[in-house]
């Protein structure tokens, strides 16, 4: 037998004030998405933006419901917005902003949001950067790619797709 460690390394900023003027840009553009969400069950809002390569952002929000199994994520949102608009473009960077008084850090994508998006960026050469971050500002949490916080994740490649 043979141990094996799986780690990644990701950075972290006191505030968006650190980040380029388009990274800054695309989080507002995630808080303002944030207010559309329909979240009276949780309380927690998710808004998200997606910019693509070719700067195009779409956004989106979590919309949740009575019959809980039902609602979607605001990555899903977004994802399916994006795609539905423009077709399957290529991602650069998503930011995903929660607006939640009781949250103290930025929050990750769930694991249904993170098997999504990891399927879509084993179709594209290149990383999807995620920037995390809470609606009233504060730190912001920047992950390389997608593929970090799901390793041996299984996609459509597995298919032969």
């Amino acid at each position: 037998m043979e141990s094996q460690q799986y780690a990644f390394t990701y950075q972290a900023y006191k505030d968006k004030r650190s980040l380029s003027s388009a990274d800054q840009h695309l989080i507002n553009e995630a808080v303002m998405a944030s207010q559309t969400a329909y979240a009276p069950y949780s309380k927690f809002k998710v808004g998200v933006s997606i910019r693509t390569v070719d700067q195009m952002i779409t956004s989106g929000a979590n919309q949740e419901n009575g019959a809980f199994p039902i609602g979607q994520c605001a990555e899903r949102v977004a994802l399916y917005s994006m795609i539905q608009a423009h077709g399957r473009k290529q991602i650069d960077t998503i930011a995903i902003v929660v607006d939640n008084k009781n949250q103290k850090t930025p929050a990750s994508p769930c694991g249904s949001c993170r098997q999504m998006l990891n399927e879509y960026r084993s179709y594209q050469p290149t990383p999807i950067r995620l920037l995390l971050s809470l609606a009233t500002g504060g730190q912001v949490i920047e992950i390389n790619d997608i593929k970090d916080l799901l390793p041996f994740a299984f996609d459509g490649l597995f298919l032969g797709q």
